[in-house]
């Protein structure tokens, strides 16, 4: 899950606190904050069932804002959004698909999944990332690996030193009921109550078209698709393999502004959108990286990526995002909005399957 870019957008803009404050006449940036904090949780708060994301920067937005704050250990009255706040508010939510994975392993029958080392991708990296934000960067030598999703001795002493610092006998392997209790319990205080209200939906069943790719050349964070851009995955993770690059998810599929419980029309036909694109960055050789700026200047790039890039350029069912008009190196996606009406229709699939709200 990540935002759909409009709290970023007005990060970068500078200045949020003039766009989010109560009575704001921005709707759409007022209505992306409503959603973005029931996803985290402040349902209560927001009056969800009564407003759901109307828009309108009142006392329930307040606070919830305020809300946030003081379980993220910032004052204020909710009336406005500092720049600060805002940051904090993107990336608590960013971690929310990471989250969604610990709280399946924790709901899950850890007597079948009860070995750390021999889980899939996807939940390694969640344990990663989960680490490294609570300060466990260095042991598992973050900077440089990152959330690879692969288990090594560094992650393993991240593991035991976590437990070992909350008089947890673990072996790093043994992914026993009171760590992963643990986990929770160090990540619930920042976000709302109903976080995990949400978590059920957007995770994979059988009524959702809703997928958690994982590919041997797959990390970062999770790749949420629609299961009908699976064959594409496999595509993109077989020419990753071919030429030895791994890919580093930064963002997949993205949930979109909920208005009144219904599905708006976005703002561009954007495949994240309907679960039909990527954005990464690559990793190859000795944990080199490959990101925006690298890629930009293909051909004129390591030889691995180079490869990878080209075969992705190549395929005529496959897109790189290097060759558009305006120009975006991270994206790779399968052009489905070529065609709008195919594109509505897995967009309202992939949506309702995790919507916030009643879906009309």
């Amino acid at each position: 899950m990540e935002c759909s870019n409009l709290l970023e957008s007005a990060l970068k803009k500078g200045n949020i606190s003039a766009s989010l404050f109560k009575g704001s006449s921005d709707k759409e940036l007022v209505t992306d904050l409503q959603r973005t904090l029931f996803e985290l949780g402040f349902r209560k708060e927001l009056k969800w069932d009564n407003y759901q994301a109307d828009g309108d920067y009142g006392k329930a937005t307040t606070a919830a804002v305020a809300a946030f704050a003081k379980k993220n250990n910032s004052t204020t009255d909710g009336k406005s959004v500092s720049t600060a706040l805002a940051k904090l508010i993107i990336e608590r939510h960013d971690l929310l698909p990471e989250m969604y994975v610990l709280w399946r392993i924790h709901t899950s029958d850890l007597r079948t999944k009860k070995y750390i080392s021999k889980g899939t991708r996807t939940s390694i990296s969640a344990i990663q990332v989960f680490l490294n934000t609570i300060g466990y960067g260095e042991q598992l030598n973050f900077k440089k690996f990152g959330a690879d999703g692969l288990y090594g001795n560094s992650t393993r002493n991240a593991v035991i030193k976590y437990a070992k610092d909350n008089a947890i006998e673990c072996d790093g392997d043994l992914l026993s009921r009171p760590v992963v209790d643990l986990f929770l319990r160090d990540i619930n205080p920042y976000y709302g109550n109903k976080w995990s209200d949400l978590a059920a939906q957007n995770l994979p069943s059988k009524k959702s078209p809703l997928v958690l790719f994982e590919g041997s050349r797959f990390s970062g964070k999770p790749c949420r698709a629609d299961v009908e851009f699976i064959p594409a995955l496999e595509k993109i993770n077989a020419y990753a393999k071919q030429a030895d690059v791994f890919i580093h998810v930064t963002s997949s599929f993205r949930t979109t502004t909920n208005v009144r419980g219904a599905i708006v029309k976005p703002a561009t036909f954007s495949n994240h959108l309907a679960g039909h694109g990527i954005d990464m960055n690559l990793r190859y050789g000795n944990g080199k990286w490959a990101n925006s700026k690298v890629m930009a200047k293909y051909p004129n790039v390591p030889e691995p990526v180079k490869q990878f890039l080209s075969s992705i350029i190549n395929d005529p069912k496959l897109r790189w995002g290097g060759k558009f008009n305006t120009i975006d190196p991270v994206h790779i996606d399968d052009h489905l909005n070529k065609d709008r009406t195919i594109w509505k229709k897995r967009y309202e699939a992939m949506q309702k399957a995790v919507q916030l709200g009643k879906f009309n």
